[in-house]
């Protein structure tokens, strides 16, 4: 099996998720780790048996060459740490939200294509076991038509002033807030279900702006309403600033339903008149997570091995930035402008890129 060197900018969820899960596979190589503090940065390389640990994630890219860069970090540096990974002649691997917005997800698109390099996005909440297998059975027609869908979030993230000091996460010149954080994932698992959303009304706002002694600029909750071109309707109803943790996931068609929860490791079907019947999850969507270890490490394994594929095969990547990161960024675009104007926006569908050598 080819072994490809790969680096990660950022050093939280990179070090925590990200980097268990490259160097698990024997494909990858974890050659370095990038982030604000070299000090700090060289510590948690050491810690990671990382060989390298940089400050400046510029140098990283000059002195590594890695063939894959992993971008986690704030999403305002999302932009130009992967025009300087593609320029570098790297394959990318971007966190999400993709980016400040569609016009730089365009460009990252676009530069990703005309240096024929294979650029992923990082929805591994698509490969929880319970998601994978609704999805396997809303398309072979196992519930009727999908006509609706149903995701409720609560986080205990920004409850109080003092449950968490102000970060980039709370700060809306950095990408901040609750909408692509999570509703980012969540726009992109209703997308596999119904297709495209086609509008947003929805409400972005900060129910809890205090952090510390800040005020917080980026949201921390939100409620959205697609509709998609078959009729479909479906909303997203997300707070980060209450005292508990619950998810809950539901997918309505015309003959039953199928509801998952947080966890993502069971999958009920719900018929009128009868008990809700726990379903077997199928052995192909098995995961077989570490106790002790964070809940996305399983999942994102499964991701880093279709971009493994990707890289060394030319097999087609899926979930990808082009198919995916742009289109989810389209839909978040649309229920920010919704918000700020009171009303229902369409989703602008992102130009399609020009072929490359025209």
């Amino acid at each position: 099996m080819p072994r490809l060197r790969v680096a990660i900018l950022g050093t939280s969820f990179g070090r925590l998720v990200q980097a268990p899960g490259f160097q698990r596979h024997p494909g990858f190589e974890l050659v370095a780790i990038a982030g604000r503090d070299a000090a700090k940065t060289e510590r948690i390389a050491q810690e990671l048996g990382v060989p390298r640990g940089y400050g400046d994630w510029r140098e990283l890219l000059e002195r590594e060459k890695p063939q894959l860069v992993s971008i986690v970090t704030p999403v305002d540096l999302h932009h130009d740490m992967m025009l300087a990974a593609i320029a570098a002649g790297a394959h990318v691997h971007c966190e999400k939200p993709t980016a400040m917005n569609r016009w730089q997800a365009i460009a990252m698109r676009d530069a990703a294509l005309a240096a024929g390099r294979v650029a992923g996005i990082n929805h591994e909440f698509r490969f929880f076991p319970a998601r994978a297998h609704a999805l396997e059975l809303v398309q072979r027609g196992a519930i009727g038509r999908p006509r609706r869908g149903e995701i409720l979030g609560r986080y205990p993230i920004w409850s109080r002033a003092d449950s968490r000091p102000m970060t980039w996460l709370a700060d809306a010149t950095r990408g901040g807030g609750i909408l692509g954080a999570l509703g980012s994932h969540h726009t992109d698992c209703l997308r596999t279900f119904f297709g495209e959303p086609t509008s947003a009304l929805a409400s972005v706002r900060t129910d809890q702006p205090m952090r510390g002694s800040e005020r917080a600029t980026a949201d921390d909750a939100c409620t959205i309403h697609y509709e998609f071109a078959g009729g479909a309707s479906a909303i997203v109803d997300l707070s980060a600033a209450v005292p508990y943790r619950w998810e809950r996931f539901e997918i309505h068609g015309e003959e039953a339903s199928l509801r998952w929860d947080e966890t993502g490791y069971k999958l009920w079907r719900l018929e009128a008149g009868h008990e809700p019947v726990e379903l077997v999850i199928p052995a192909e969507h098995a995961l077989q997570p570490r106790e002790g270890e964070p809940a996305l490490v399983a999942p994102f394994g499964v991701l880093v091995d279709r971009l493994h594929r990707a890289i060394t095969t030319g097999e087609p990547l899926t979930p990808s930035f082009a198919a995916d990161a742009v289109p989810v960024q389209c839909a978040l675009d649309a229920c920010r402008a919704s918000s700020v104007a009171g009303t229902r926006v369409a989703v602008e569908r992102a130009p399609d890129p020009v072929p490359t050598g025209s």
